[in-house]
């Protein structure tokens, strides 16, 4: 209710401001409309606070304050721009642009005007608002004497509106048409003003038969005929004083004034329209011009802000590409990475599968080869008829293979790993070797992984066997050392030496060692001993 009641007086007051009837009723209407603008601004209702800064402007308009005017336009416009969504908004800125067209026309910045016109027919489509527009442009270039020009805008609007059935408009178009003609001597030009004041009189449109006198007056004034001249400027003064419209009243005792002969009224006159001009050039700073510098601070701010923006986009670019980067570099290095664990893994999955085929083949040996070479031994032994020396070497036979067997059994190196090569070494010593080893229980075996502790005791193991068949050394010594992960171990024994030959078991040694990433490096000339560094 208390919605439909504030339509209805907004109705009311909008109906002043088409219709005024006295000075009063624009007054209060200007009255009625700030009031609410006020109240809109307080809710932050900006397109309440629109539409009746677009009321205040018309009222100030015809009220004759022009430059209030434009102030108030202008600020609905700013108010509009900073909507977002403005594109959808076409109606509110159709009403804007025209009104600055119609006040730019007043403060004779013809282009300007024109210029706003022009806004105009780029967004609307509706013929309403193109008869509309090519009315007001035909004024503007009524005033620039364009008129030839004017006559075609106007004929535009006429022909719509009178298609349109809308009388007012037609009228207001053809009494245009007649006063511009007038200007070219145009014979239908008084035929066309007395066409447009009788449709204006039908309609019963004060202010439409107003103007028509007055553009009556100013046909005969133009064609010297005072007496009918001031006929029709006294009848639209009698309107002006009737509606009590001050605007009206003002432009009708100045066409009166005109008509006078007395020079001192028309110098008069031509001094004030003169010091009128002047002063409105002089106020003219324009709010559309402050609107002009605002909307470049507007754009300098957008650009800085869009540089700002890009600065950032670019900054955030720059990052992502180096988190990319580094995801990329991440994968690459964990890529490679895994690689050489695959690789590691392999190899170890490789030295394994050798060592289980190494126990296999040991086991094999021993659980067949061996086991049959003891029972055919034992069998023969128990035969008077064979021969010792053959039962020597079947026994001798018998001892190598479960050697073998022993020397490629499962090595248990989880525990007391110390203890275990310490046992290893120690198994070569007899009657004619002494083993010596140096700091071996100062060694840090937990942290060496179990593959290398089982290569370690293979390598080991190979050279102490290379030593008691071949080297006839009395003393063999191994020396341990450790630092931080490096393991080293130093052997050296005295016996005859030889010079390097990379046999079998050279090459065993070294693949081995090889396939742990250790190294083992052999020193040996002949007569001077047996030395081997292996790096682990």
């Amino acid at each position: 209710m208390h919605s439909q009641k504030a339509i209805d007086s907004s109705l009311y007051y909008y109906n002043f401001i088409l219709k005024p009837r006295n000075h009063n009723d624009l007054t209060n209407a200007y009255v009625f409309f700030e009031k609410h603008k006020n109240q809109s601004l307080i809710k932050k209702d900006t397109l309440k606070i629109i539409l009746n800064l677009r009321y205040i402007a018309v009222i100030q308009n015809k009220l004759g304050a022009l430059y209030d005017s434009e102030n108030s336009i202008v600020t609905a416009m700013s108010y509009l721009d900073n909507i977002k969504g403005v594109d959808t908004l076409i109606e509110p800125r159709i009403g804007i642009y025209n009104q600055l067209g119609m006040i730019y026309r007043q403060f004779e910045d013809y282009d300007k005007s024109l210029e706003y016109y022009n806004k105009v027919l780029e967004i609307t489509k509706d013929p309403n608002n193109i008869a509309q527009i090519n009315n007001n442009k035909a004024n503007v270039f009524k005033y620039q004497r364009n008129y030839t020009q004017a006559i075609n805008e106007f004929q535009k609007a006429f022909s719509f509106y009178t298609k349109q059935g809308n009388i007012i408009k037609a009228a207001r178009a053809l009494d245009n048409i007649g006063i511009v003609q007038s200007k070219t001597q145009n014979p239908d030009a008084l035929t066309n003003l007395e066409r447009a004041l009788s449709m204006r009189k039908n309609a019963n449109h004060t202010s439409g038969i107003f103007t028509s006198y007055l553009h009556i007056s100013e046909y005969y004034k133009d064609e010297k005929n005072n007496e009918k001249a001031l006929f029709y400027a006294k009848k639209a003064l009698k309107i002006a004083n009737f509606t009590k419209n001050i605007k009206h009243k003002e432009n009708a005792l100045s066409m009166l004034l005109n008509l006078k002969n007395d020079k001192n009224i028309i110098e008069y006159k031509t001094i004030e329209d003169s010091l009128k001009k002047a002063k409105q050039i002089q106020e003219n700073k324009y709010a559309a011009i402050k609107y002009n510098v605002k909307e470049k601070e507007k754009i300098i701010n957008e650009r800085e802000l869009m540089l700002k923006s890009t600065e950032l986009e670019k900054e955030k670019e720059t990052k992502l590409k180096l988190v990319y980067l580094f995801i990329g570099l991440s994968i690459l290095l964990m890529s490679f990475f895994l690689i050489l664990i695959l690789k590691s893994k392999h190899k170890k999955d490789k030295i394994q599968q050798v060592y289980n085929t190494e126990t296999r083949i040991s086991k094999k040996v021993h659980d067949e080869v061996s086991n049959d070479m003891y029972h055919l031994l034992t069998k023969l032994q128990s035969n008077p008829n064979i021969q010792e020396n053959i039962l020597d070497d079947i026994s001798d036979i018998y001892i190598r293979t479960r050697d073998i067997s022993k020397e490629n059994s499962i090595i248990e190196v989880k525990e007391d790993y110390g203890d275990l090569l310490k046992d290893l070494l120690i198994s070569f010593k007899n009657d004619k070797v002494n083993i010596l080893t140096k700091n071996i229980s100062k060694i840090d075996w937990d942290a060496v992984e179990d593959i290398k502790k089982t290569t370690l005791y293979r390598v080991l193991q190979e050279l102490m066997i290379n030593m008691k068949k071949h080297s006839r050394a009395s003393l063999v010594v191994l020396n341990f050392n450790q630092e931080r992960h490096k393991i080293t171990i130093n052997y050296n024994d005295n016996g005859i030496g030889a010079a390097i030959k990379k046999g079998t078991g050279i090459h065993n040694v070294e693949n081995r060692m090889q396939s742990i990433n250790g190294t083992i490096i052999f020193e040996t000339e002949i007569n001077k001993g047996f030395k081997a560094k292996i790096t682990v």
